[in-house]
């Protein structure tokens, strides 16, 4: 069975990201040019904070599928889900995978709001896979024009063939990595935020 690589990620949170980014270094410059930029060093982590979790939360997360199974990167943990570890697949606040160890939500992939049910066009219902189905009808995070309904209908596409064809391995189970350098980016400019609070 050949599978075609695939990576989605939120357009969104990259456009947010870099204007954060671009005002937090906005931020940095005006500090450091300030009549008086020793006395305003304690503010230095604030900006730091800001930029460094703006890209952890928003430019980081991302699903990508693949003959293995499904790498869900999340803000600060990273889960490959094997395809026998799949038992169901959702969207209704984002892309879940229901897996023999719970659930793992994409964090990269949200469904859209209760509004998008006007947005899902026949195509969307033509194109949905069986298990997305409910009442002849879908979710508005299965439209394949959200990131959550795009995610899901490809992962969708090689879980069903893959069951139907009898290969899921059942004793496949999902495993978590924490990205210690995500919590580090967040955790330091933090601590050090706080401290300046302290000792201002």
């Amino acid at each position: 069975m050949a599978y075609q690589r695939a990576e989605f990620r939120s357009s969104f949170g990259r456009v947010i990201t870099v204007v954060i980014v671009v005002l937090m270094a906005l931020a940095v410059v005006s500090l450091l040019l300030s009549p008086d930029p020793g006395a305003s060093l304690w503010l230095l982590p604030w900006p730091l904070l800001g930029a460094t979790a703006t890209w952890v939360l928003m430019w980081r997360p991302r699903v990508v599928v693949d003959h293995d199974g499904v790498l869900v990167v999340n803000p600060l943990a990273t889960w490959h889900v094997p395809w026998g570890s799949i038992r169901r697949i959702d969207t209704k606040w984002a892309l879940e995978l229901r897996t023999d160890r719970g659930a793992v939500t994409a964090f990269a992939a949200p469904a859209p709001s209760r509004y998008g049910v006007a947005a899902i066009t026949r195509d969307d219902i033509r194109l949905a896979r069986e298990s997305s189905l409910v009442g002849g009808g879908i979710r508005p995070g299965d439209s394949i024009h959200s990131v959550s309904g795009a995610a899901a209908h490809v992962t969708r596409a090689h879980w069903e063939e893959l069951r139907d064809e009898g290969l899921l391995d059942d004793s496949a189970t999902a495993t978590r990595t924490w990205h210690w350098p995500s919590i580090a980016l967040i955790g330091v400019p933090a601590a050090l935020a706080a401290a300046g609070l302290l000792v201002r």
